[in-house]
């Protein structure tokens, strides 16, 4: 594990190794974590960056889709390509040739204008996964495994991008690194759920400013209640089929900015 996380993601969890944290909110406590209400969202509706979730309102109630150009776009294309190196590696081992034809295959998928970053982000990714694979061992790695979600009150299963040893990683495109706290948490607590073994931080890797950035999250009981609250926030809002408002501030590039702004021109 002393070799699975860049240097500084390992200084940030150092002191939780050691022992100094202590969790009441853990996975397998079901009395206090398990699910509240009927309906159990997704981890990405309760991560979302809708402040007042009326995303999930849009989608779940109204029955509409977003744009699914632009930013969403851009995320998938960026999230296959910090993806797709763990896969080649785990399942070919560590082999630049395979790894340059699979970058090739993602490019040649990926629109002109995003080619560029998206060749960055694979190509950091790669030195990654190479690293991890040198030596043949069998890495503890698993590329978005499924994860039983409904005993932490999420939809039947969730998906984190990678688990590293058990600990969950999350790529994010650009700024969102807060909620993204709240996916790992959300991630780890599934973990905890299933292996009855305790999850004590999680990882967010965020492709900006045309670099990687790799930040541990301690996941003690402020972070643990802020999921909770979100999750049963989301639920309470499907269930009431209640339109939550448009939020006061939203980012620009959100794929529902023009649905919610277009209303409040009627």
């Amino acid at each position: 594990m002393s070799n699975m996380f860049p240097a500084p993601v390992l200084e940030r969890v150092r002191g939780v190794v050691a022992g100094d944290l202590v969790v009441e909110l853990r996975g397998w406590r079901l009395e206090l974590v398990g699910p509240r209400r009927g309906f159990m969202p997704t981890v990405s509706e309760v991560s979302s960056p809708c402040p007042s979730k009326r995303d999930v309102y849009l989608r779940r109630v109204r029955g509409l889709k977003p744009a699914s150009d632009g930013v969403l776009l851009a995320g998938r294309v960026f999230h296959e390509a910090f993806l797709e190196p763990f896969r080649v590696v785990l399942r070919a081992g560590p082999s630049l040739e395979r790894l340059a034809g699979a970058k090739a295959r993602l490019l040649r998928g990926a629109p002109r204008e995003l080619r560029s970053a998206a060749s960055r982000v694979f190509d950091a990714s790669s030195a990654l996964a190479m690293a991890w694979g040198v030596g043949g061992a069998r890495l503890p790695v698993a590329v978005e495994p499924e994860v039983p979600g409904g005993p932490v009150g999420l939809s039947d299963v969730v998906r984190p991008d990678l688990l590293v040893a058990g600990v969950p990683v999350d790529f994010v495109y650009g700024n969102g690194l807060e909620r993204k706290e709240l996916a790992v948490a959300a991630y780890a607590m599934a973990v905890e759920a299933a292996s009855n073994n305790p999850v004590n931080y999680g990882v967010v890797v965020q492709y900006a400013g045309g670099r990687l950035l790799w930040r541990a999250v301690i996941l003690d009981d402020r972070v643990r209640s802020r999921f909770l609250e979100a999750r049963d926030a989301v639920a309470r809002i499907v269930e009431s089929g209640e339109d939550p408002g448009v939020a006061e501030s939203c980012p620009d590039w959100c794929p529902w900015r023009g649905v919610c702004h277009a209303a409040l021109r009627v």
